[in-house]
């Protein structure tokens, strides 16, 4: 039987444990978001989740859980890396996510088997009108494709993607779209 004093410390590690799933739960949502146009792997949603960090705070008062420090994500063949990762609840329900890292990224295979990748140095994920930004140099890779930009928006709602460069800027801070030619049979 457990000593009365010791159960509010078990009661704080249960919701601290209930606020890394949520962040992981949101974190998994936000990449198969992405990856929905390219089919990502379903079966990987099946599997364990796995989080690495070097710290990780809980604030139930704020709504907020914090991971920092080479934080690794894993589920199945997905793959989240940052240096910090910021959840914010709103009455109990996941409001928003904000990633930053040097850079953050993220790889998962396809059903196909190919990998997909994306990084950027920040991600705001907005639960409330499904929207997804990658800022800061940000690239999505798809088997033959390619997108690099300052800013990529998508909206999960509408299943729209749109890139902004920087105004006023070289070539590198346009918006640049590669697409491979298809494979010739010889």
């Amino acid at each position: 039987m457990m000593p009365t004093a010791l159960l509010p410390l078990r009661v704080a590690a249960a919701r601290h444990s209930t606020a890394v799933a949520w962040t992981v739960y949101a974190l998994v949502l936000c990449v198969n978001v992405m990856a929905t146009e390219a089919l990502a792997r379903e079966s990987d949603l099946d599997q364990p989740i796995d989080i690495a960090a070097d710290r990780s705070e809980f604030d139930e008062r704020a709504g907020r859980q914090i991971l920092e420090g080479n934080v690794r994500i894993s589920q199945g063949t997905m793959l989240i890396t940052a240096e910090r990762i910021e959840i914010a609840l709103q009455d109990g329900r996941l409001a928003s996510i904000v990633g930053t890292g040097s850079p953050l990224g993220f790889e998962q295979d396809n059903e196909s088997g190919e990998q997909m990748r994306g990084e950027a140095g920040r991600i705001v994920y907005d639960a409330v009108d499904g929207s997804l930004v990658l800022e800061g140099d940000a690239t999505l890779t798809q088997p033959g494709q390619r997108l690099s930009s300052e800013r990529i928006v998508f909206n999960a709602t509408t299943q729209t993607v749109r890139a902004e460069g920087e105004s006023n800027s070289n070539d590198s801070g346009r918006v640049q779209i590669r697409i491979e030619p298809p494979s010739r049979n010889r």
